[in-house]
């Protein structure tokens, strides 16, 4: 299995055409730019996530309102990872249990297990969107981002 594709707004930023243009798909669709409403059946930790990442992702000129369905998975792991974190901290990496011989023994807490799996996940999708320091630093901004006229905006607004 190769190597997953990369969205092309990434490979604008990355400046992956600037070598070689031709490369280039011109008759790529191209959504538009935007948030994509938050979907209403995600819970507390997950629309708070939603509202917090929409903004990174969107400040960054990569964010199209089609993008829904993805944000919404990442949504949905970054709050089972959370809730497995909270659950390994209550209850401990290790379980004791009993086995056929009336043994007891540790046994790795699922919930650890599922940490790892949702961490993965997580980490997946913001490489997707450009959200790790190695996939941000293949980015090559084209305007500048001027914090103090948002600043103005917020202000005088």
């Amino acid at each position: 299995m190769g190597r997953p594709r990369k969205p092309s707004a990434l490979k604008v930023l990355h400046g992956d055409y600037e070598h070689d243009p031709q490369r280039e798909n011109k008759r790529e669709p191209k959504p538009l730019v935007g948030i994509p409403s938050c979907p209403k059946h995600l819970g507390k930790i997950a629309k708070e996530e939603w509202r917090r990442v929409t903004k990174e992702i969107h400040s960054m000129g990569v964010l199209t309102k089609v993008d829904r369905e993805a944000l919404e998975q990442y949504c949905m792991a970054y709050a089972k990872w959370r809730e497995s974190l909270e659950h390994v901290a209550t209850h401990g990496m290790v379980l004791l249990s009993v086995d056929d011989k009336g043994n007891t023994v540790h046994k790795r807490n699922p919930a650890d297990t599922a940490c790892l799996e949702y961490s993965r996940l997580i980490h997946k999708y913001l490489t997707e969107f450009g959200l790790t320091p190695s996939s941000r630093s293949r980015l090559i901004v084209t305007q500048e981002t001027d914090t103090r006229g948002d600043l103005a905006k917020k202000y005088l607004a």
